[in-house]
């Protein structure tokens, strides 16, 4: 266990779940277009990027190396599309 884990009593798994939701719900926000207050309303409100400002290269990137070593490689490629168009 961690110092963190020791301090707050908060697994590891707890940190990779929201960093999973987080990424999930900023890809739907920037590839499917979902309204980022619909996902301030949810019980999992994580967001990768900031969704009030222009999105980063490195936003982008970032997902698409997070996808990738998740293996979903249809969002790597949507995701792509986008940051060759920024």
């Amino acid at each position: 266990m961690n110092n963190l884990d020791k301090d707050t009593g908060m697994s590891d798994k707890f940190f990779e779940n929201n960093i999973h939701f987080a990424m999930l719900n900023s890809y739907d926000v920037i590839v499917n277009g979902v309204d980022v207050e619909d996902i301030m309303g949810t019980t999992m409100p994580f967001i990768a990027h900031n969704p009030f400002g222009d999105i980063k290269k490195s936003d982008i990137q970032g997902m698409i190396d997070y996808f990738e070593e998740e293996e979903h490689y249809e969002k790597c490629i949507k995701l792509k599309k986008i940051l060759d168009e920024i």
